[in-house]
């Protein structure tokens, strides 16, 4: 059995991106929530031109979105085979042309093979350890255009993030749903 979620703006309004509803029994499969979702792209606005890259795609609800959103590219990294399956049968089914998707650990594809400086990282696995949060906004820091963003969620509070990153970044907006924190950051 599947279930869905719906692209909410752009050119695939309204389109689902389709995938098991067994997912949910996934540990750590916690797909961003429509209303957050709507919030964030709210937030930042245009994105034309832009060049995104979602970290931890999962079902690719923030990368298909950003496609949909008129992006120039978006780059959809996971590294679960079956979560990739069904990001590449929604990208076909959808006929994405300006997304790219990897079966690859984010900081591998970073690390090794990307040549794109990007002006939005979407950071949505929510986090329970602060050294993988950490260590990935200091990789995200190094891909990232003047004046990008990040959007980021994660159990951790803003204080303790920004103790961290106070001279690299700063918070535009931020919001709590269920336990956790959903922030949009400027890149300096």
């Amino acid at each position: 059995m599947n279930t869905y979620i719906f692209i909410i703006s752009g050119k695939f309004k309204n389109s689902k991106i389709i995938f098991p509803i067994n997912f949910y029994k996934i540990k750590n499969f916690n797909p961003t929530p429509f209303h957050i979702k709507k919030k964030i792209f709210d937030w930042i606005g245009s994105l034309k031109g832009f060049y995104c890259l979602d970290f931890f795609s999962c079902t690719g609800a923030l990368g298909f979105e950003a496609a949909s959103r008129g992006c120039k590219l978006s780059v959809l990294l996971e590294k679960n085979k079956k979560f990739f399956y069904f990001l590449n049968k929604n990208k076909k089914k959808l006929n994405i042309k300006n997304s790219k998707i990897f079966n690859l650990n984010s900081f591998f594809y970073v690390n090794y093979i990307n040549k794109i400086y990007y002006n939005l990282i979407f950071i949505d696995s929510p986090y329970i350890i602060f050294k993988s949060l950490f260590n990935s906004l200091k990789l995200s820091l190094n891909i990232l255009k003047k004046n990008s963003y990040i959007y980021l969620e994660s159990i951790f509070n803003l204080n303790l993030i920004m103790k961290f990153f106070k001279d690299k970044i700063y918070c535009l907006k931020c919001d709590f749903f269920k336990k956790i924190n959903f922030y949009l950051f400027k890149v300096f």
